[in-house]
């Protein structure tokens, strides 16, 4: 008879095995691979994961890639933004809803879209994407993000829908469109 235990879900690992799967041909093939594989029981990711004290905790970053985990609050939606690199999101806990944009004018998006995210499921974003984030469970959903770049040192923009008005990605930009009580969706 075979075992069918699975082993504990160990962050650190996961973590590791990503950065040197960023050094391959094509990491982003790969490393969708690696987290639909880690996601697979997202239960023992629950149960392994650390208390992380923030909302968004970088768990990683260079220049080649950024990962981290993600928290995100029933009732906070995060206003559209972009990446300016491909990404790749894995949740673990809640469920998470991405409504996704295009650009009608440089500051005008128009939706194109949504996807709703339950524990054990991947996605990949392409690095042109502009999208919002909310999570739509009770309970905050969780997950780990993994940005194909340095995301902290790369410009990028926030998208205030109620005004039109498209900005540069600001810590102060993006605390006043996420405790904006009029944040229009």
């Amino acid at each position: 008879m075979t075992n069918t235990k699975t082993s504990p879900f160990n962050l650190d690992e996961l973590v590791e095995t990503i950065k040197v799967a960023r050094r391959e041909e094509d990491p982003v093939t790969r490393i969708k691979f690696i987290m639909d594989e880690a996601f697979k029981e997202p239960a023992a990711i629950l149960a392994g994961m650390p208390s992380f004290e923030k909302d968004e905790t970088t768990l990683f970053e260079d220049d080649r890639i950024s990962i981290w985990n993600c928290r995100f609050n029933p009732g906070t939606p995060i206003p559209p933004h972009d990446h300016q690199m491909s990404a790749i999101i894995g949740i673990y806990a809640g469920i998470e809803r991405n409504c996704f944009y295009k650009l009608q004018t440089p500051d005008k998006l128009s939706s194109s879209g949504h996807t709703d995210m339950e524990p054990g499921r991947v996605l990949k974003i392409a690095p042109t994407a502009i999208h919002s984030v909310e999570c739509i469970s009770e309970e905050p959903s969780c997950g780990i993000h993994v940005y194909f770049g340095p995301l902290t040192k790369i410009d990028r923009s926030l998208f205030d829908l109620k005004t039109e008005t498209r900005m540069k990605f600001t810590d102060e930009a993006f605390e006043r469109l996420t405790t904006s009580s009029d944040l229009a969706s």
